[in-house]
């Protein structure tokens, strides 16, 4: 019997923990692609929550709860509570023209989740695991480098150059998957300004900005977030790269915060706005001396701040690329 604070619960997981890593790459990096070319990107991501809001415990247990309901903080996962996820991403892009290009983004989520719940009909706490997997709807995209000039802007080179990409992301995962937490069941829209200038030959900016409009979520019976307005995103990434031979080292800030949600009455809901920032690190391995041509990327985020159902303390990542 499915449980319809579970159900809720489920729905949040998904916008609230992989998106933390790839929110970014549903538009992919700051590169023009090339007229008829293609490009291939591939990222996995592991996440195992050792932390989770309080108010998940307090919804679940009550009175029992070791945490009052205003208590509003990350805390330490309870006992033979654990959430296990993996997200395998595959992207494609490809030229139409120089300076504009389309492509389409395929995350695809493993989760193995087990917690406790509140059951209404028994008023009592019981134990829920889910273990599913599915694609997580789909991203298509365009981008367009609309400046691109060396040197530049400040006197730096922009060769790699200034984009703006603008992707959508309609709601295609079934209504079962979307109450196991795969898909959100919106149809959404995202605007993102994308750069890369290079400040020497070997020291780089990777950054980008980023809007999410989330729609309302379809109807779905025994759904409780059934006609939700999702409150939008914000997102942010600013690395700092640094290139020596077949190697780079490239680290920075990179986080989103989304504004509450409302319920299908239209009444913004109580403590509903979350966000998570946090620090990246990766190695990166470009064997032919070029990223685009080729490379490898060993990366781990560490958060130092999040408002989010469950989060990590780490969150490793191997991502890679190639263009043809």
């Amino acid at each position: 019997m499915k449980e319809h604070a579970l159900i809720m619960i489920l729905g949040i997981l998904i916008l609230s923990a992989i998106e933390n890593v790839l929110a970014e790459e549903t538009v992919g990096c700051p590169h023009d692609v090339g007229k008829g070319k293609f490009k291939i990107r591939s990222k996995v991501v592991y996440l195992q929550a050792q932390r989770c809001y309080s108010d998940e415990v307090w919804k679940a247990l009550h009175k029992d709860s070791p945490y009052p309901e205003d208590y509003d903080k990350m805390v330490d996962l309870p006992d033979d509570w654990h959430l296990r996820k993996t997200g395998v991403a595959m992207g494609l892009e490809y030229g139409i023209v120089d300076r504009l290009g389309v492509g389409i983004f395929l995350p695809y989520v493993m989760k193995d989740l087990k917690r406790q719940v509140w059951s209404k009909e028994a008023k009592k706490t019981v134990w829920k695991e889910v273990r599913d997997d599915g694609l997580e709807d789909l991203w298509l995209s365009a981008k367009y480098l609309v400046y691109s000039k060396s040197p530049g802007l400040w006197g730096f080179d922009w060769k790699d150059g200034l984009f703006l990409a603008f992707s959508y992301k309609p709601s295609i995962s079934s209504d079962e998957k979307i109450k196991n937490g795969i898909g959100s069941g919106t149809d959404d829209f995202k605007v993102v300004i994308l750069s890369h200038p290079h400040f020497t030959e070997n020291l780089f900016l990777c950054g980008d900005v980023w809007y999410q409009y989330r729609g309302k979520v379809k109807e779905i019976d025994g759904l409780s977030r059934s006609g939700w307005d999702l409150g939008d995103r914000f997102g942010y990434r600013s690395f700092i790269g640094y290139e020596f031979g077949k190697f780079a080292i490239v680290a920075g800030p990179q986080g989103w915060i989304a504004r509450g949600n409302k319920d299908r009455d239209g009444s913004e809901l109580e403590d509903s706005e979350t966000y998570s920032h946090g620090m990246v690190a990766k190695f990166r391995w470009q064997p032919s001396g070029d990223e685009e041509a080729g490379s490898i990327d060993l990366g781990v985020r560490i958060p130092y701040a999040d408002k989010a159902a469950f989060a990590p303390v780490f969150m490793p990542t191997v991502c890679g690329r190639i263009k043809f």
